[in-house]
C-alpha cells in the first residue's frame, strides 16, 4: 500500500501549482488540445493512486480492521477531498473535447464536502459499518450461550428453519440490535445532505439519482414496478395462502404477511419455500444435498462459475484472483461477510470476500460477485475516470443474467444438480425464479424510495420506523411479526443501510439482466439479436458455451 504521507505530499495543492503555470499557458494559447491532454492523463493518473489506496484500506478494513486502519483510512478521506475539490475548482479553465468533459463531469458531480465534513462522515460510516459486522444476538441452547451474527448466520437460519417462534426470536432480536445505530444514521443523514447542498443539489437523494442517468427515474421505476406488481400480488396472495395452512391462526389471508415467515431475514427472496408450495416440484432436488453428495467444496463451487464465463469466451479470472481472494470464513472474528468483489487497481489483481458454505445459494453468490470482476476486466485498460460501470445498475445486473444461463435444466443436469424431471416441466423452474426474483423488485424500491423521502426532509427522524413500515405494506405486503415503535430503527438490520450503498440500481439491475439474457440467448441461438420472431422460452435458453453469447455481452 501506498503511505497515505507520502501520497499527501504528493497531491499537496502548493506542490501541484505548477499546474496553476499550466492554465495559465492555456489561456493564451490557440491550440489548447494538447495541454489539455496533458493535464487530463496527470488527473486520471493521480486518480489512479488514490483508487489503489482506498482499494488496499477497504480491504484491510473488511477483513483485519484495526485502529491504525481506520487512522489511515480518515487521512484518506481528507486527502481526497482536498484532491477533488482542487481539481474541481481549475475544471471551468479548462478546455476539453467530449471525453475531457465527461471526464470532469464525473468527477466533480455528487456531494461535495469540506475536509471536516469528510473526516466526520468517515467516522460516522466506519462506526456503523463496523456495528453491522461485529454485531451478534444470543440465546441457550442445549444449556449453551449460542451466539449469531447477521451475515452469513442469522441469514442462514432464517432460510431454513420452520419454527415460527425461533423465526421471530431471530427477526425481531436482530432488528433489536441494528436499531442502536439510528443516531448515527441521523448524524449521517445530516451531513450527507451538507455536502450535497455544497455542490448545488437539493439534498443527497437528488445526488443518488443523477448517477443512474435517466431522466424522471421515479417515475420510470413506479412505471416498472407497476408492469410487474399484478404478477407479484398474485404470487404474494399463493404463498400466503400456504403460510396460513403451515402456521395456522398467525396470518390474516386478506391482509399483509408476517415478515418472518418468508423464509429470509429482510423478506426479500423467498425460494427457500419452494418446498412449501411445491413439496414435488423441486426439479433441481435438493441441490444442497447433491453439491454435497458429488464431494464439491467451496473451491469447487468456485471453478465451476469461472467454467461457465471461459465457455462464452470470457476470460478466465487472474493469478491474483486465487490467490489473494477469500472465499470462506476464517478465525478472523471481524471478517465481514458480506460477500464483495473488489477491484484493488492493481494491473489484474480483482478479488473475492466472501464467506462461503457449500450451498445453492452461494454457488449464485459466486456468479454474481464473479460478473463484477468480468466487468472490472473489461475496462482495466480505460482511464482511471472511466474505469467503473456504465451506471450502477449495469454492475449489478451482469452476474445475475449470467445466472439465468446456469439455471437452465440442460446446464443443471450438466453439473449433475438436476433430476429427470427437469427437461419435462416448466411451472417448478418458473415458481423457483418468480420466488426468487419478484419479491426483490417492491423490497429494492421501498430501500431507496424510503431513503430518499429522508434525505429531502419528508420523513423525520422520529418517523422513520413509522414511514418504513408503511412503504413495507405497501409494497411488499409485509408486516412486522412484534410491535415495532417509534425508537426502533429496522432498515438497519439491511447491510446497504448502514454501508450506505444506493439500491435503486438492484431494482433497475432485475430488469436489465432480463435484458441481458436475452440478447445472449437469441445470440446463442441464431447468432443475432432483434429477430421480432424469436421465441425460445428464455428459462430454458441453454447459452452454455456459445462463443456469440459472449461477444453480444461484451
Amino acid at each position: 500500500m501506498i503511505p497515505i504521507l507520502i501520497l499527501g505530499l504528493f497531491f499537496h495543492p502548493t506542490i501541484g501549482s505548477d499546474m496553476d503555470d499550466i492554465i495559465r499557458k492555456l489561456d493564451g494559447i490557440a491550440n489548447k488540445e494538447d495541454l489539455s491532454a496533458l493535464l487530463l492523463r496527470r488527473m486520471n493518473a493521480e486518480l489512479m493512486l488514490l483508487n489503489r489506496a482506498s482499494a488496499d484500506l477497504e480491504w484491510l478494513e473488511a477483513t483485519s480492521p484495526s485502529p491504525e486502519v481506520s487512522q489511515e483510512t480518515t487521512k484518506l478521506s481528507h486527502l481526497k477531498t482536498t484532491w477533488r475539490n482542487f481539481w474541481c475548482a481549475k475544471t471551468p479553465r479548462i478546455h476539453v473535447g467530449p471525453a475531457g468533459s465527461r471526464m470532469l463531469e464525473l468527477l466533480c458531480r455528487g456531494p461535495k464536502y469540506t475536509p471536516h465534513q469528510a473526516k466526520a462522515l468517515t467516522a460516522i460510516f466506519k462506526e456503523l459499518s463496523t456495528s453491522y459486522v461485529t454485531a451478534t444476538v444470543c440465546r441457550i441452547e442445549e444449556n449453551q450461550e449460542k451466539c449469531y451474527n447477521g451475515e452469513p448466520e442469522l441469514e442462514r437460519l432464517m432460510s431454513t428453519s420452520r419454527n415460527e417462534s425461533e423465526l421471530r426470536w431471530a427477526w425481531t432480536s436482530w432488528r433489536n440490535e441494528m436499531s442502536k445505530v439510528k443516531g448515527l444514521f441521523t448524524t449521517a443523514v445530516t451531513l450527507q445532505n451538507l455536502g450535497a447542498r455544497n455542490n448545488g443539489y437539493h439534498d443527497l437523494g437528488e445526488c443518488w439519482r443523477e448517477e443512474l442517468e435517466s431522466p424522471h427515474l421515479e417515475t420510470l421505476v413506479d412505471q416498472l414496478y407497476q408492469s410487474v406488481e399484478p404478477l407479484y400480488r398474485l404470487l404474494h396472495a399463493v404463498v400466503r395462502f400456504r403460510l396460513a395452512e403451515v402456521y395456522p391462526g398467525l396470518i390474516d389471508l386478506r391482509g399483509p404477511i408476517p415478515a418472518h415467515l418468508l423464509g429470509n431475514m429482510w423478506s426479500q427472496n423467498w425460494e427457500s419455500l419452494v418446498d412449501l408450495l411445491m413439496p414435488n416440484g423441486n426439479i433441481f432436488g435438493n441441490v444442497n444435498e447433491a453439491l454435497i453428495r458429488k464431494n464439491y467444496t467451496v473451491r469447487d463451487m468456485v471453478e465451476r462459475a469461472e467454467d461457465f464465463y471461459t465457455s462464452l469466451g470470457l476470460p478466465p479470472m487472474s493469478r491474483e484472483f486465487w490467490e489473494r481472494s477469500i472465499f470462506e470464513k476464517d478465525n478472523r472474528t471481524k471478517l465481514n461477510c458480506h460477500a464483495t468483489a473488489a477491484n484493488m487497481y492493481k494491473n489484474d489483481d480483482f478479488r473475492v470476500l466472501a464467506c462461503l458454505q457449500v450451498s445453492a445459494q452461494d454457488f449464485y453468490v459466486i456468479h454474481h460477485e464473479m460478473g463484477h470482476i468480468q466487468y472490472y476486466m473489461a475496462y482495466k485498460n480505460q482511464p482511471a475516470i472511466f474505469m467503473d460501470g456504465a451506471n450502477s445498475a449495469f454492475h449489478e445486473a451482469v452476474g445475475d443474467a449470467i445466472m439465468y444461463g446456469v439455471l437452465t435444466p440442460q446446464h443443471m443436469q450438466r453439473l449433475g444438480l438436476a433430476n429427470d424431471s427437469a427437461l419435462s416441466n416448466d411451472l417448478p423452474l418458473l415458481l423457483k425464479q418468480a420466488l426468487g426474483k419478484l419479491p426483490q423488485m417492491p423490497h429494492a424500491l421501498i430501500m431507496d424510495k424510503w431513503r430518499w423521502d429522508v434525505f429531502s426532509g419528508k420523513i423525520k427522524d422520529s418517523l422513520y420506523n413509522k414511514a418504513w413500515w408503511e412503504l413495507n405494506k405497501k409494497y411488499l405486503g409485509i408486516e412486522p411479526p412484534v410491535a415495532r415503535n417509534d425508537d426502533s430503527f429496522d432498515p438497519a438490520a439491511k447491510f446497504h443501510i448502514t454501508d450506505n450503498t444506493p439500491y435503486i440500481r438492484y431494482f433497475l439491475g432485475y430488469v436489465l439482466q432480463v435484458q441481458l439474457f436475452e440478447g445472449m440467448c437469441q445470440a446463442a441461438v441464431t447468432g443475432k439479436v432483434g429477430d421480432p420472431l424469436f421465441k425460445m422460452p428464455l428459462h430454458r435458453c441453454d447459452i452454455y458455451g456459445s462463443k456469440d453469447a459472449g461477444r453480444r455481452l461484451k
